[in-house]
């Protein structure tokens, strides 16, 4: 079977591929069906240094399973730019290694150059839903593909949407042909903490764009909240609700395991994805059947332009809210007086500076603290990574290397 072939039309439960429980996985390769591969562990050269740097263990992994890639800095909802390099590198790296499926997350995180790699929800919002359709084809282009989009856990909606999040959602598969990763765990999560009920988002999605499925553990907050944390295992309360998802997802291919932490004793995680599995084959054949997606007429798609004066309110309520969280400067004069401190990213509608100034402030509070702490470890993970390279180069020419 070739490498192209191989990765084709990955089918049935597997993992999200980590490379410090390599040989675990590989030992068990009988019941997991395919893996996960996390894009910027190998197109972003400081992770890969930490992991894999010679891509030895990923070849073998690329050998030995199907895999499907997943992407985590695309930010398809920000009203800003492409990552044009990030498109680039995801595409090679894809055509590199014969990958066929792809999928990211349904969210914002980089605004105005600062990631804060932590899920912001799109203002469920109509314009939101024509921004991001405009995101999806260009990105779709670039890419060549069509891809999924999974839904995230989020802390907090934009006050005053218009749209429920299941709507927003299905909006978003009338507006285009993208495929939907349904992450269960999140769906328990925002079900939990944003007070409605799991079976009713799932009556409101259409269930036959579900292509792949995540599952992770989390854990439960002080305050009764849930965080998904990809650090335990699935919580008991989400297998009843897998089953009715899966039950429901005709057109479903794949379901992957999210372990980022606390991968040992690996048998923990083979417990998980053999439960996982045990329900996938109730409701779905041993073997991959042919895939009956809906037809969508692809109509020209503009490309996206964020100085649109369409997208105006909403690119405004991204960056302020941004700046709230990353600027100390910029918090202190929101405090002081909010309308005049919003001037400074032309935040002018009324109604979206409304949804600004009613954001959650503990909520807002928390992402400020962990954009503080992460700048930090930031600083000190570039100081290590520094080292690392200059002992790299070191090495190469201590062995004539260049």
């Amino acid at each position: 079977m070739s490498r192209s072939n191989h990765h084709e039309n990955p089918y049935g439960v597997g993992l999200a591929y980590r490379f410090n429980v390599h040989a675990e996985a590989v030992a068990n390769r009988n019941e997991i069906d395919l893996l996960e591969l996390s894009t910027e562990d190998y197109i972003v050269r400081e992770r890969r240094t930490y992991s894999d740097p010679n891509e030895i263990l990923l070849k073998d992994a690329l050998s030995t399973f199907p895999c499907v890639a997943h992407g985590l800095s695309l930010s398809i909802g920000t009203v800003g730019e492409l990552n044009e390099n990030y498109l680039s590198s995801t595409n090679r790296f894809m055509e590199q290694h014969g990958l066929n499926v792809f999928s990211e997350h349904l969210a914002f995180h980089s605004v105005d150059g600062n990631d804060l790699t932590m899920f912001l929800a799109i203002p469920f919002e109509e314009i939101a839903v024509q921004w991001v359709k405009q995101n999806y084809y260009a990105v779709r282009r670039k890419l060549q593909r069509p891809f999924a989009l999974e839904n995230v856990t989020y802390s907090f909606p934009a006050p005053h949407s218009s749209l429920s999040e299941a709507d927003f959602l299905r909006r978003i598969c009338e507006e285009t042909d993208c495929t939907l990763l349904l992450d269960v765990t999140n769906v328990f999560n925002n079900a939990h903490n944003h007070g409605y009920d799991p079976i009713e988002f799932f009556d409101k999605l259409p269930m036959d764009r579900v292509s792949q499925m995540h599952l992770a553990g989390g854990h439960q907050r002080e305050d009764g909240r849930w965080e998904d944390s990809h650090s335990a295992p699935v919580m008991p309360e989400v297998w009843p609700l897998f089953d009715e998802a899966v039950k429901r997802s005709t057109n479903l291919r794949n379901v992957i395991l999210e372990r980022d932490s606390k991968l040992k004793p690996f048998s923990s995680v083979m417990d998980d994805i053999r439960k996982a599995r045990e329900i996938f084959y109730t409701h779905r054949p041993a073997t991959a059947p042919q895939n009956h997606l809906p037809d969508f007429v692809d109509e020209p798609v503009p490309e996206p332009d964020p100085l649109s004066s369409d997208f105006a309110g909403l690119r405004s309520f991204q960056r302020t809210l941004m700046g709230r969280i990353t600027d100390p400067a910029f918090r202190k004069a929101f405090l002081e007086n909010a309308p005049e401190a919003v001037k400074k990213f032309d935040l002018i509608d009324p109604e979206w500076f409304q949804k600004i100034v009613d954001c959650p402030g503990g909520m807002v509070h928390e992402f400020e603290e962990a954009w503080d702490y992460f700048q930090k470890e930031d600083e000190q993970v570039a100081e290590e990574y520094e080292k690392r390279e200059w002992a790299a180069w070191a090495q190469q020419l201590g062995q004539g290397g260049w």
